[in-house]
Formats: structure tokens, C-alpha cells, sequence
């Protein structure tokens, strides 16, 4: 029953490819820990002072049920006022973050359109959610609106969401942000933005690279919590009418189940 597995860790091995799980040692080159904050002194007492206040380990459900926390809303209404935005929104992960506001704010009939080098957990959201998506290239601005076009062209008549990472881990190129905010613009479309790796890195105090358009009604971001902040989660940052949408009409057991001190 296992033979099929074990022949492929074998080729693998034979490779050179296979691979094991390490504890981490040396000086850190390669983690997504930017500022060093995850093992910091200050986040360490944040942490133990949050305990002794009496905060839970656990969420014990999904905020829509009972995991809805003090906690939960402070660090929202206090990302919201560090990132100028109108409200943020608090998820377990940044997977999780990216999943279900593309399962959840695009309708049936709408348009995504997804810059070719965005996380595999843009691509998951877009090909579970509701609207139709395509693949523009990456970093092209002309190939986006030759996109929207096309699909104009063949009777699409929905809402147009336009997804980039505001810098791509990978290449570490940044996203043509000023020309996909006038394409928003233009098109009356929706530009969500990932800041997972310009989030305390890039942009004033730390706020990324979307932090000279935040305020727009037709941008959303998110930020995630487990690179350079340190912590674990993500934040969306959008008008409170689409947190609102995004509350009523997540999945329940997506929405913010992991709860952190």
C-alpha cells in the first residue's frame, strides 16, 4: 500500500531532492522574520503581560460563533488608525486573509484579474470563489487592461477586481501601483493589494507601499502579522462596508480561528 510512496522518497533521495525537517541554527538569511521581532524582548513581555492580564489561549470557535475577543477588536480599531484606513479586519493567516476576500466580496459575474506571479493563495480564493479570473503579466499594466477589455468584449458586464502583491517575494520587484489605482479608476474596478512582504518594511513607519492610497472605497489590502511584525495572522484593510459584507458572508470557519495572546 505504501510502496508507490516510498519509490518516490527514494527518487527523490537519489535526486538530491529530498527533503527533512531541521531546527533552525546559524545566523538567519533566509526566514521571512525581517525585523527580528519574533523573538524579541519587547513582544516577549507583550506577550507575558497579555497572559497575566487574563487573555485565552484559544479562540475556541470562530469569531462568528464565540471567539470574537476584546483583543481581537483593539488590535483592529488600532491597525486600522496605524494603517489611515477606514477598519481592518483580523484573520488567523494571511492564506486565510487572501482566501476569503476573493471567496467573498467578487459576485458571480464579476472579473478577477490576477497578476501571473501572485500567491498561490490569490489562486486558490479566485478558483474557489464565485466570479470568473484571469491571468494578466506580470508587472504589465497594458497587459491588465487588454484583459479587462477582452472581457468586456465578450459580454462581461460585472464588478472588475484587479490583484497584485505590492512587492513579489520572489524577484523582489514592486507592483505598478500608481498605474493600477488609475486603471481602477478608469474602469471603476476594485485594486486588492498584498502587502505581506512590504508590511513594516516599506512605506512610512512601516505602513507598505499602499499607504499613499489608503482611504480609497475602492482599495483593499491586506497586511499580514507573521513576517516582519513578528506575530502570527493578517489584517484587511478596507471601507467598513465591505469589512461588514465580508463578516455577514465569510465562511465561519475561516474567519479569524486562531487567537494569539
Amino acid at each position: 500500500m505504501l510502496a508507490e510512496y516510498a519509490s518516490s522518497l527514494y527518487a527523490l533521495n537519489e535526486d538530491g531532492r529530498l527533503r527533512g525537517l531541521k531546527q533552525h541554527a546559524g545566523i538567519d538569511f533566509v526566514s521571512n522574520d525581517y525585523l527580528a521581532l519574533a523573538n524579541a524582548p519587547r513582544m516577549r513581555k507583550a506577550v507575558s503581560a497579555a497572559l497575566e492580564a487574563g487573555t485565552t489561549i484559544g479562540a475556541g470557535g470562530s469569531r462568528l460563533l464565540r471567539g470574537n475577543c476584546a483583543e481581537h477588536e483593539t488590535l483592529e480599531a488600532e491597525a486600522a488608525q496605524f494603517f489611515r484606513a477606514e477598519t481592518a479586519l483580523f484573520f488567523g493567516g494571511g492564506y486565510m486573509a487572501n482566501f476569503s476576500v476573493l471567496t467573498t466580496l467578487p459576485q458571480r459575474g464579476d472579473l478577477l484579474v490576477l497578476d501571473s506571479l501572485v500567491h498561490a493563495s490569490i489562486h486558490e480564493g479566485a478558483r474557489a470563489g464565485r466570479a470568473d479570473f484571469r491571468i494578466s503579466n506580470h508587472n504589465d499594466p497594458e497587459s491588465v487592461v487588454d484583459t479587462i477589455r477582452d472581457w468586456r468584449s465578450k459580454g462581461g458586464t460585472g464588478r472588475i477586481w484587479i490583484v497584485a502583491e505590492s512587492l513579489y517575494s520572489m524577484d523582489g520587484d514592486f507592483a505598478p501601483l500608481d498605474d493600477l489605482v488609475a486603471i481602477a479608476d478608469r474602469h471603476d474596478a476594485f485594486l486588492m493589494v498584498d502587502e505581506a512582504h512590504a508590511t513594516g518594511v516599506y512605506g512610512e513607519q512601516g505602513r507598505g507601499l499602499t499607504a499613499a492610497y489608503e482611504g480609497r472605497e475602492n482599495l483593499l489590502t491586506v497586511h499580514t502579522c507573521g513576517k516582519a511584525l513578528g506575530a502570527a495572522g493578517a489584517l484587511v484593510t478596507a471601507s467598513v462596508v465591505l469589512r461588514d459584507f465580508m463578516i455577514n458572508r465569510c465562511r465561519p470557519f475561516i474567519f479569524a480561528t486562531a487567537h494569539h495572546p
